[in-house]
C-alpha cells in the first residue's frame, strides 16, 4: 500500500510539472541582469529594491500581494510634491532579492522595513500599505509605534488573515505553483479594475514581469507557508492617526474589511473613493492623493468616525 501512495504521489507530481510547463509562469529573466525602475540597498545581506523621490517628511509605500514599487507610479510623483516618497518592494516581491530561505513572514517584512528607515536615516514616516501592505503597516504600527507619523490603509486586509497552516509538503505544491501563481495573479488583476479598460496589456505585463524572475515560484511557495507563523497583531498598540481608504466597488477585499478594522481601532477614519475597485490607488491616484493629504493636515485636529465618500 505504500509502495503505491508513493507512486500515486509520484504520479501527481509528474503531471504538476507537464502542466506547469505548459500552462504557468516561466521563469526566465535572471534577478542579477534584469532591469530594475529603482535602487538596491543590502538589509542585513539580503538586497531591497526601492524607488525614491521627493524631500521633506517621509512617506512610506507598500505594495500589496502580487504587487510591486510599480503600483505606486501615480501616487509617487504626487507624494513627492511636499515628502520624501519611499516605494518598496517587500521580500520575495517585485524587484527585491529572490532569497527563499529569508524570512518571508509578516513579521519578517516588518523587521526590513525597520532597517531599511534606520539605512535611509528616517526617525518617522507616515506609512501607506495597499491590501496585504495594509496588514504589514498595521503589525509595523503595532510593533513599532514610535516610528509611525500616522497610517493609511488602503483596500487593506484586516490583519487577521492566516494562510492555512497545515498545508501540503512544499515537494508537492513546489511543482504547481507556477501554474496557481498564474491562476491567483491574472484573476485578481482582473478584478482589481473598476473599468476593464485600464487594464491594458501593458499594465498586466508590468504586473507579471516580476513573477518570470528565475526564483519566484519558491518565494511563492514560502511566502505562503510563512503566514502560519506569525502572531496575532496587538491592535491596542495601534494609536497614531489612521485612515481607511476603500474603492466603493471593490470586490477583492469588500468593505467590510474596512469596518472589522475600525473595530479594532477605533480613531480610523472611513473614506470611501466613488467609480474605484481594488486597486484604487492608480485607478483614482488624485482623490486618494487629496484624500491621505488632507488626513495628514488634520491628523493632528482629531479624525471623524464617520465615513465620508469622496467626490
Amino acid at each position: 500500500m505504500k509502495k503505491r501512495t508513493l507512486i500515486a504521489i509520484g504520479g501527481v507530481a509528474a503531471a504538476a510539472v507537464v502542466l506547469a510547463r505548459k500552462a504557468g509562469l516561466r521563469e526566465t529573466l535572471d534577478w542579477e541582469t534584469v532591469a530594475k525602475p529603482g535602487k538596491l540597498i543590502d538589509i542585513d545581506g539580503y538586497r531591497v529594491h526601492y524607488v525614491e523621490a521627493g524631500v521633506g517628511p517621509a512617506i512610506v509605500l507598500v505594495h500589496g500581494f502580487g504587487g510591486q514599487t510599480y503600483s505606486y507610479r501615480k501616487l509617487l510623483p504626487i507624494f513627492a510634491r511636499d515628502h520624501r516618497a519611499i516605494a518598496v518592494d517587500l521580500k520575495g516581491y517585485g524587484y527585491s532579492e529572490r532569497d527563499a530561505h529569508t524570512d518571508l513572514s509578516h513579521s519578517g517584512q516588518v523587521a526590513m522595513l525597520r532597517s531599511l528607515l534606520a539605512k535611509l536615516g528616517i526617525e518617522r514616516a507616515v506609512f501607506v500599505g495597499h491590501s496585504m501592505g495594509g496588514a504589514v503597516v498595521q503589525r509595523f504600527a503595532a510593533t513599532h509605534p514610535e516610528l509611525v507619523e500616522a497610517a493609511v490603509l488602503a483596500a487593506s486586509a484586516t490583519g487577521e488573515e492566516h494562510f492555512r497552516r497545515r498545508m501540503p509538503p512544499a515537494f508537492l505544491v513546489r511543482p504547481l505553483a507556477p501554474v496557481l501563481a498564474k491562476m491567483m495573479s491574472s484573476r485578481i488583476i482582473r478584478a482589481s479594475f473598476y473599468n476593464p479598460s485600464d487594464l491594458t496589456p501593458e499594465v498586466r505585463d508590468e504586473y507579471m514581469r516580476p513573477m518570470r524572475i528565475k526564483g519566484s515560484m519558491d518565494e511563492f511557495v514560502a511566502i505562503m507557508r510563512a503566514g502560519a507563523s506569525d502572531a496575532p497583531i496587538d491592535a491596542s498598540k495601534i494609536t497614531m492617526p489612521v485612515l481607511l481608504l476603500n474603492g466603493a466597488d471593490d470586490r477583492v477585499v469588500p468593505l467590510s474589511a474596512a469596518q472589522r478594522i475600525r473595530e479594532r481601532i477605533p480613531q480610523a477614519r472611513l473614506v470611501v473613493i466613488d467609480r474605484a475597485a481594488h486597486l484604487l490607488l492608480e485607478e483614482q491616484p488624485e482623490e486618494c492623493a487629496r484624500a491621505i493629504l488632507d488626513f495628514l493636515r488634520d491628523a493632528h485636529a482629531g479624525l471623524t468616525r464617520e465615513p465620508v465618500t469622496a467626490e
